[in-house]
Formats: C-alpha cells, structure tokens, sequence
C-alpha cells in the first residue's frame, strides 16, 4: 500500500487484518474523516510507538537497576552510620568522663570532617568520575565505622569520627545520581526522592538499632554499620558509572560558577536548611521537656513522626516536582515553615502539646524539600557556567549546608538563652523567618517564576529569550508530528 509522496510500505498480514477492522468500524464519529491510505498507515505508525516506548522503558529499567544502586546504598550505610551512634554516643562520653558536653565536641569534629570531605569529593568525582570516588569514601566509612567500635578514649573518637566525616560518599553519589538521570527533571526528581528515602531510612534503623541494642553492644553495632557500609562498596564495584557531559574534560568554571546568581541562590537556600535542620531538632530537645515535660521516648516519638512525614515527602517527591515545579515545590516549603515559625510566637499561650508538635512539623517541611529541590536545579547551574564542574558544585553547596548544620545546634541555644517578653524560642524563629525571607526573594529574583526551572544563567531576557526559543522549537516538532500522523 503506498501514501501520495511517500516509498510503498509493506504491510504484515496482521496489519491488513486490523486496517480491515477499523474500516468495518468507520471513524464518521469522530468528527474528521481518513482516507485509506492514512488508515493503512496507522497500524505501522503505532506499531513504531510501542516498539520505541518499550525500547526506552527497557532502557530506563536496566539504568536504574544498574547506575543507582550504589549511590543509594552508600547514603544508606552513612546515614546508618551517624544514626546509630546517635542515641549512645552519650553513654560513651559518660563512661570515659563526667561532662556530657564532650559530646558537642565529637559531633562537630565529625561535622568540621564532612565540611572538608563534601569538598574534596565533589571535586575529585570530576577528576576521577563518580564511582572511584565512591570506592574511595565507602572504603573509609568501612574502615572508621568499625575503628568507632573499638576506640578506648576520647581522643581517638574525635580522631576517628573526623576521619568518618571526611570519608562521606554524600556528593559523589548525588552526583551519580544526577548523571544516571541525565537531562529529564522527572528522572531527576525520582533519583533526588529516591537518596532522600534512603537517608531516612538509614538514619532512622541506625537509631532504632542503637537504641535497641543498648551501649553493652557498642563494638557489635558499629561493626554492623561497617558492614552496610561494605555492602554498598560491594555494589558500588560491581555497578557501573552513568555517562556524564564532558567527561573527557578537564573540569573548568569553578570561579564562574561561584560568582553566578544561581549558585548563590542556591547556596544561600542550602546554608539557611542546615540551620533550620539542626537548630529545630536542637529546639525540639530543649523546649518540649522544658515546657511540656517530655522524657526521652516521647521527644524520640516526635523525631520519628518528622522523619517519616520526610520519608512520605520523597515518595511523591516526583509526583510534587512534575505537578508544581521545582522552584515553586521550594519556595512553598519555605512559606510552610515560615508559617509554623509565626505561630511557634504563641507557644506559652498554647496548652496542647500536639499542636506545639504540630508547629515544629511545619517547620521541618524545608529540609527535605529544600535540599532535594537544589540538587535537581544544581546541575543546571554547573553546565551553564562550567565543563565538568557537577561534581565540584554539588560538593560545594554540601559543603555550605554541612557549614550550616554544623553552626545550627550553638545557634539554635544561644538564642533560646536569651530572655525575651514572648517565649524563649521567639529569637530563633524569627532570625529564621528572616533568613528564610531573604531567600524566597532570591530565588524568585534569580530563576523567575514562572519561566523554566532547569538552568538560572545569564540576565534575566537573556533566559526568558533561551525559554522562548525553546518553546517555539517544541511547538515546531509538535507540528511535524501531527503531519507525519
């Protein structure tokens, strides 16, 4: 059967049976009518469909089984790794000396340690790709998650957990992440959901083992953590690294990048999460025993409850993304939390206790939100102002939130110390609401909503001439679809 135009196709035996069949069951009732030629045409057109739909689900199949993995796994053996220690850390301290404040100490040498690593492994995941620098980090959690076991004295802890921090996997495998989604927001947005899961998933086993097994178990649960961290070396030498732009060459940008408003609106939006994230768990072990005589299972209730409300974010982190956009996604989390913040003004006026917890929820809405929604714009702002910089920029914003988080615990207190004639938590929450503030302008200023959210470079009519370009171009390739139809 030939088309006007067109080469003679040759039909299968199947695809003249089911011409045969649409023509018995006419097409008057749609409202447009076909020619023959066209309907003989039809079978093969969707026959190319399917094939091509399945060809590209089979290979998104075997990418996410093959490039995400290791990535996955190693956020969960960190995580484990710094939850289980949580809960018996201070017993630790306790058996070695009669100040719990030693225990600040060891947390921020860790931190002071993953301030450095996030760097350095961002960096080196440019140089050597995303998997040496995997092999390199899991080999060191194996190592100084099992030495945390058997350290017998202060000293060495904070030696050890410094070395842990340094050793974190944390932006090799968000890069890898990103890479193995390439440039599909969706994809993106699965993979971010899908680190997020993980995280919290890790973090909260790893407090729910520590606490279970007790500090009589000590060497055995970080021996366990060494062992997670194992498997996911495991993986990460048996996977394979996901293809990434201009791999080839040397990285370049990094002070461009810097410089551009999209990197340190990002930044800036990266920074205030850390504060907000270890500031507010801060606050939640302060204010709920001080104001609602909480004890510990009750506070480690309501650190459960936050963490699952964040693991159900990341389910549906695609779902959010895709129906609201990315910047939009992060600039609702923080309006939600600001909202919370507002209303944590009144607590010594409120006399239920759910609702205070209620209001440190909101609050906590930016964390996950926040931080994932940066990592999928990330990528667009290190190939606009670089070459082979993703790796380089994602280590430096986990670099500014790990600054952050790390400052949030002796900002959160020093804070909440200070007298004030409405609550105790006023002064934190509205240096928040400031910072946050200042945030929302940035990002509404630097990406403008409502134009695209995959890349925040050049002027403002610069992007919005990019945005127009684009779409004409998507408009011209859906008309000549509708023609070859």
């Amino acid at each position: 059967i030939s088309v006007k135009g067109k080469e003679p196709k040759k039909l299968s035996l199947s695809s003249v049976f089911l011409t045969l069949a649409n023509l018995s069951r006419g097409y008057r009732s749609t409202g447009y009518s076909r020619t023959f030629p066209q309907l003989a045409q039809e079978p093969l057109l969707r026959h190319t469909h399917h094939t091509k739909t399945r060809q590209a689900r089979t290979l998104q199949h075997i990418s996410m089984s093959v490039s995400v993995k290791a990535p996955v796994a190693a956020a969960f053996a960190d995580y484990f790794g710094l939850g289980s220690l949580s809960p018996l850390l201070p017993f630790f301290v306790l058996d070695k000396v009669d100040n719990l404040d030693t225990v600040g100490f060891i947390l921020s040498a860790q931190y002071g340690g993953v301030i450095i690593g996030s760097t350095l492994a961002g960096m080196f995941s440019d140089k050597i790709g995303r998997r040496n620098t995997l092999l390199i980090s899991l080999t060191g959690d194996v190592i100084f998650f099992t030495l945390t076991g058997f350290v017998e004295s202060i000293t060495a802890m904070v030696i050890v957990r410094t070395l842990a921090g340094i050793c974190t996997p944390l932006a090799a495998s968000i890069a890898w992440l990103l890479d193995a989604a390439g440039d599909d927001m969706g994809m993106r947005a699965k993979n971010q959901g899908l680190f997020g899961m993980c995280s919290v998933a890790g973090f909260m086993s790893g407090a729910a083992l520590g606490g279970f097994m007790g500090y009589s178990l000590f060497t055995m649960v970080n021996c366990f953590c060494g062992a997670f961290a194992f498997f996911a070396l495991c993986l990460t030498i048996a996977g394979k690294e996901p293809d990434r732009p201009n791999s080839d060459s040397k990285p370049e940008g990094r002070a461009a990048i810097i410089k551009s408003a999209g990197f340190l609106s990002l930044a800036l939006c990266y920074f205030v999460v850390g504060l907000q994230f270890t500031g507010v768990t801060t606050l939640i072990a302060i204010v709920l025993p001080e104001r609602y005589g909480y004890v510990e299972w009750q506070i480690a209730v309501m650190m459960m409850l936050v963490t699952f409300v964040h693991f159900f974010l990341m389910v549906f982190l695609k779902q959010l993304t895709t129906r609201f956009g990315t910047v939009n996604l992060i600039m609702a989390s923080f309006l939600i939390s600001i909202i919370g913040q507002i209303l944590f003004l009144f607590e010594f006026s409120y006399e239920s206790d759910i609702f205070v917890n209620f209001l440190f929820l909101l609050c906590t809405f930016v964390l996950p939100l926040g931080m994932t929604g940066a990592n999928i714009l990330a990528p667009g702002v290190a190939d606009a102002h670089g070459k082979n910089a993703r790796g380089m920029t994602i280590g430096m914003l986990r670099t500014v939130f790990n600054v952050g988080q790390a400052a949030g615990p002796a900002y959160g207190v020093s804070l909440y110390n200070i007298d004030n004639p409405i609550n105790r938590g006023a002064y934190f929450m509205l240096a928040q609401t400031v910072f946050m503030v200042i945030v929302l302008v940035a990002l509404w200023s630097v990406w403008k909503l409502p134009q695209n959210d995959k890349v925040a470079s050049g002027s403002w009519e610069e992007r919005k001439i990019n945005g127009r370009e684009e779409k004409e171009k998507k408009e011209v390739e859906m008309s000549e679809l509708d023609r070859s139809i």
